[in-house]
């Protein structure tokens, strides 16, 4: 575990080293009067495995959002992740934060599990 920290570290750095390739986005949330300024990726969860597909059809299920209408969002490591609730105008409807996963060990992320509210 003691090498835990110094891995991160350096993934860190690769991740902030290749940000504008990463975190081509700058979005800024709100939620009340609170408001978040953040580069970020934002993701069709239908580009991604069919497993995490699954899982994040579940999750989505009780609440009642359709898996077309997820999107993932991953937040530049030195910015700090909006509160579930927060939302943006994006790609003509508004982006919704869900919850936030655990900070993964290897990169101290989070990955953001979003609905796309279209009017």
């Amino acid at each position: 575990m003691t090498r835990v920290p110094a891995i991160r570290a350096r993934v860190q750095t690769r991740l902030r080293g290749n940000a504008d390739l990463l975190y081509r986005h700058e979005l800024t949330f709100a939620l009340g009067p609170h408001i978040w300024n953040v580069r970020c990726s934002v993701r069709d969860p239908q580009r991604i495995d069919p497993k995490s597909l699954v899982r994040l059809g579940q999750l989505t299920s009780t609440q009642g959002v359709a898996t077309s209408d997820l999107r993932l969002l991953t937040v530049h490591p030195d910015d700090t992740v909006p509160a579930p609730g927060a939302t943006v105008a994006w790609d003509d409807g508004t982006l919704e934060i869900l919850e936030w996963s655990q900070p993964s060990d290897f990169t101290g992320q989070r990955l953001g599990t979003c609905v796309l509210r279209r009017p």
